[in-house]
């Protein structure tokens, strides 16, 4: 296997774990086995990924005894290095879970759509040395459960509930879909202290997508998932939705949360209908008060631009950053210049 990897030429460090775990679980080899397991623990790979690494190769089943051992050495290596989870209930009974990590006042991270908490990996080094970080999983994913009824609503009392239960008033940075739900949840919570958004997928009356076009693209999503082609549920979002180029989707499957994403595409279709449904009503915050700023990537599509645009004229005292040069995902296409601008609001505000 290590011959192969070698000849294969550079790999991320992510899939030449989630390799050498494959290899060893088929060969039986319990220490190197553990010993992988361990380093890909601490260095933030997701449960949900290093599971399916085991059973890809075995055809998905949990009947053959290497898979079973390989389970169990994965859970133990969780346990042994697991970060500490804080975990709240939500009003309809789901139990939402968020890793905490880091010292200082609180910040709770929201992730977006086909993510979860590992997503915020890259600025985790920054953030963590001035806040007591809680990375939360959306209901649905990683330590949150999930429930057979779905909608938005639900989402934003999960990151209400998160709030409330941490105690002391809340600093909340959140991403996509993710920041449509934790600006909601300042109509819910009195909690929220500060507040950055990063380009909530919101409509804008009058220039919005045509609603069949969106429609198209979440019926493609859908038609590639009942054939069981998750990257290709996957890559149809990145294409249709975010505008995302063949060399940018590249660099996503490179990345340690491509297999995490791809466990959870079956999210996709409810999570951009309801983005789809939701209308921000500027009236419902004439009274808002919170330091807030809307971060928005500089070469992002205009829909994104234009929801950034509304959100400023109409959440008083808010402010807009430009990322010169990016787009969606600039926590990872340019971490450095991302936690500046994010702890500089933090700092002055």
């Amino acid at each position: 296997m290590r011959a192969a990897i070698d000849k294969a030429g550079p790999l991320d460090y992510a899939t030449r774990e989630y390799l050498m775990l494959t290899a060893f679980a088929i060969a039986g080899y319990e220490e190197s086995f553990r010993i992988h397991a361990e380093r890909a623990v601490k260095r933030g790979l997701s449960k949900a990924a290093m599971q399916q690494a085991v059973l890809v190769p075995f055809g998905a089943t949990t009947a053959m005894l290497p898979v079973v051992r390989a389970l169990d050495w994965i859970d133990d290596a969780f346990a042994k290095y697991a970060p500490e989870i804080h975990k709240v209930t939500a009003p309809d009974g789901v139990v939402i879970g968020a890793a905490r990590s880091g010292d200082g006042p609180p910040l709770l991270l929201v992730h977006g759509a086909s993510s979860e908490r590992s997503r915020w990996r890259a600025v985790m080094p920054a953030v963590g040395t001035r806040f007591t970080v809680f990375a939360m999983d959306r209901r649905g994913r990683g330590a949150s459960t999930d429930a057979k009824e779905y909608n938005l609503e639900r989402e934003v009392a999960d990151v209400a509930a998160m709030v409330d239960s941490i105690g002391d008033p809340v600093d909340v940075l959140a991403h996509s879909y993710g920041a449509i739900c934790a600006l909601e949840a300042t109509r819910v919570t009195r909690n929220m202290r500060r507040l950055v958004l990063y380009e909530p997928p919101i409509l804008v009356e009058g220039t919005a997508e045509d609603a069949a076009l969106f429609e198209g693209t979440i019926a493609e999503i859908e038609g590639r998932l009942a054939r069981d082609e998750r990257a290709g549920a996957l890559e149809s979002f990145f294409t249709r939705n975010l505008r995302m180029s063949e060399a940018e989707i590249a660099r996503v499957r490179t990345q340690p949360s491509w297999p995490a994403r791809l466990a959870l595409a079956h999210t996709l279709p409810r999570e951009l209908r309801e983005a789809r449904r939701y209308r921000f009503d500027a009236a419902r915050f004439r009274d808002y008060r919170i330091p807030t700023l809307l971060m928005l990537g500089g070469d992002s599509p205009p829909r994104h631009q234009q929801a950034s645009r509304l959100l400023q004229s109409a959440l008083a005292g808010s402010k807009l950053a430009v990322l010169a040069g990016h787009k969606h995902v600039a926590m990872d296409t340019g971490t450095d210049v991302f936690t500046a601008t994010v702890l500089d609001f933090f700092a002055r505000n």
